[in-house]
């Protein structure tokens, strides 16, 4: 479960205001390629054909779009339910335009707010120096991030744990804007096989000619 500085920290970085790196026309731009790569993602058939990284499949939905993920499934009552974090690329854009992306667990997430607080700790009871605190957007049914700078540190930081030999990060978030410690939302993302696949990823998304 989370103690108090996991709250302290999640709230704090609720008051924090994203920086633009781009100019209007060119976020707008990189906005639309993204929007149409993740819906690509998103409504992506399960029969898909995949290449495996340990827990991590590389997919190719369209010739433009590849898709970098890890999906958990539990029993809750009498349904499964599954969340997942993606990265998605699409190659029409140069160097390629990349996103990634989280799926709660159905019903686990209720935060109204247009950023939501995301932590990536090394350890599910303790925190690390090397613990990431990043700020997502939201969309109601999943979170995404935009920033190149951002996913960068994102993937940095999940290569660095796979290194270590780390089986597993925890993902928090909060369940709503007033989460207290024992709401917030906990999703476990498996880190073996991660820098493989995300090399893969990383050299399969360029764009094609």
């Amino acid at each position: 479960m989370h103690n108090s500085m996991h709250n302290s920290r999640l709230l704090f970085a609720a008051t924090m205001v994203p920086k633009s790196r781009h100019s209007f026309r060119r976020r707008n731009i990189y906005r639309c390629l993204l929007c149409a790569a993740l819906s690509v993602y998103l409504n992506m058939p399960a029969a898909t054909a995949a290449d495996r990284y340990g827990e991590w499949l590389l997919e190719q939905p369209r010739s433009s779009v590849l898709t970098l993920t890890f999906k958990q499934s539990i029993s809750v009552g009498n349904k499964i339910v599954t969340s997942e974090l993606g990265f998605v690329c699409d190659r029409r854009d140069k160097p390629g335009i990349v996103g990634a992306v989280l799926i709660p667990f159905d019903g686990t997430l209720e935060y109204r707010q247009n950023m939501i607080p995301v932590l990536f700790q090394k350890n599910t009871d303790q925190n690390d120096p090397s613990d990431l605190l990043q700020q997502w957007k939201n969309s109601t049914d999943y979170i995404f991030l935009e920033s190149k700078e951002d996913i960068d540190e994102l993937g940095s930081f999940l290569k660095t744990n796979d290194a270590e030999g780390v089986k597993a990060v925890h993902i928090f978030f909060p369940h709503d804007l007033d989460a207290t410690p024992q709401v917030s939302t906990h999703i476990a993302i498996s880190v073996s096989g991660f820098s493989d696949g995300f090399g893969a990823f990383q050299t399969a998304c360029v764009p094609s000619k």
